[in-house]
């Protein structure tokens, strides 16, 4: 101990004693992560799940706060042929998929805590011929999916632990039902009809009222458009807002999207004038869009390109849709999907087995591309995505 003398001096020390001050300061700063080459890594703050249509199976993969997407231990996770569409109900409890070269309908329990997926008891389940878009009503009752190739809708009831039971009726009557939404209030069932190989039905758009019980009612008028000259070019990929009071439809050969007055009961009717029926043409003319996302304050949508290799932003002003920007993704861009707080936009790139991750500017639209992106990782023809905040 120092002298009294010694303690009201100034205190210089000698070259032998700055050694150890200095030693025990970089040890204080890298016990702090401050002075350390290898900072802690960031806390997951999501999980993403992709379905990989060349593998029959589904990605997990952590999202951590900046949006940067890792791989999650035991991922992939088995599903059937052809895996193509995904839907949570709205607990996240459960994630359901649509096989469409199995015809069967996958179900997983969630572990919303690291990502995890199992298998609920008796999945995968059957559906009719090419099941592909899936969704689920609000309240988490009901499993809505388009089977595509045999002109029907089959819907489960959902069990307690996930399983999955036909309801009676069930499949019902449709058009070539591709791509599903569920309204807002859960009253209301929209489908995309878009022809497969053998069938050439005019481009339209389903609706269908929802029983209690999960059965199917057609709405009046439905489909529409109801003129039998005027429809889409190619109807494929659906989106409702938030509030149930608009739903967009990507026409896909007319490269446009349409958006459609959502009223009471259910009935469409156009914002603007329907684009103008594309002229026949090869698969070199589909270039937008595929599928569409609505962002969570309802202000803008977005759609993927598939031909372009890109993702288009639109502002939404009463229903009525201007262009905002379209920026570069991958090869072949097909699902979209934000990150929980609607902060962040993924899109799976089916050709690279990648996802290209933007930041969202919630004021604007804009998007912005993220560090990283786009992201890979065990992917295989990547074909949908969602994600959800981890507990």
């Amino acid at each position: 101990m120092l002298s009294s003398q010694h303690r009201s001096r100034t205190f210089q020390p000698t070259p032998r004693l700055i050694f150890p001050y200095l030693f025990a300061i970089t040890l204080l700063l890298n016990g702090c992560g401050m002075g350390s080459k290898n900072p802690p890594p960031i806390a997951t703050a999501a999980f993403a799940f992709v379905t990989n249509s060349g593998s029959s199976s589904v990605s997990a993969l952590a999202m951590d706060s900046s949006g940067s997407l890792s791989l999650i231990a035991g991922s992939p996770f088995p599903a059937g042929a052809g895996a193509e569409f995904l839907a949570f109900d709205s607990a996240h409890k459960f994630l359901f998929v649509s096989n469409q070269n199995a015809n069967t309908v996958s179900a997983f329990s969630v572990n919303t805590g690291t990502g995890q997926l199992a298998a609920v008891p008796g999945s995968p389940f059957a559906t009719g011929a090419r099941p592909t878009g899936i969704a689920v009503d609000p309240a988490g009752k009901f499993v809505f999916v388009a089977n595509q190739a045999a002109d029907s809708i089959s819907v489960f009831s959902i069990g307690a632990n996930g399983s999955l039971s036909a309801v009676a009726g069930s499949p019902f009557t449709a058009g070539n039902p591709y791509g599903l939404a569920v309204n807002a209030a859960g009253t209301i069932l929209f489908a995309s009809n878009f022809p497969d190989s053998s069938i050439s039905d005019l481009n339209s758009v389903s609706a269908f009222q929802i029983g209690a019980n999960g059965t199917l009612n057609s709405i009046a008028g439905s489909p529409f458009p109801t003129s039998s000259t005027a429809g889409f070019a190619s109807a494929i990929g659906l989106a409702a807002d938030s509030a149930g009071k608009f739903l967009f439809v990507g026409d896909h050969m007319a490269q446009s999207i349409v958006p459609f007055n959502i009223t009471a009961t259910g009935v469409l009717t156009p914002v603007s004038a329907l684009p103008a029926a594309a002229p026949a043409c090869s698969v070199s003319c589909h270039n937008n869009p595929l599928r569409l996302a609505v962002h969570p304050n309802d202000q803008f949508v977005y759609a993927t390109n598939v031909q372009a290799g890109t993702v288009s932003a639109f502002k939404i002003t009463n229903g009525a849709l201007s262009s905002i920007a379209e920026v570069p993704a991958g090869q072949h861009p097909f699902g979209v999907a934000f990150g929980p707080a609607g902060q962040f936009l993924f899109a799976v790139n089916k050709l690279d087995n990648t996802i290209s991750a933007y930041s969202v500017n919630s004021s604007t639209g804009m998007l912005s591309p993220l560090n990283g992106s786009p992201f890979s990782g065990n992917l295989n023809a990547p074909t949908d995505i969602v994600v959800i905040a981890k507990n």
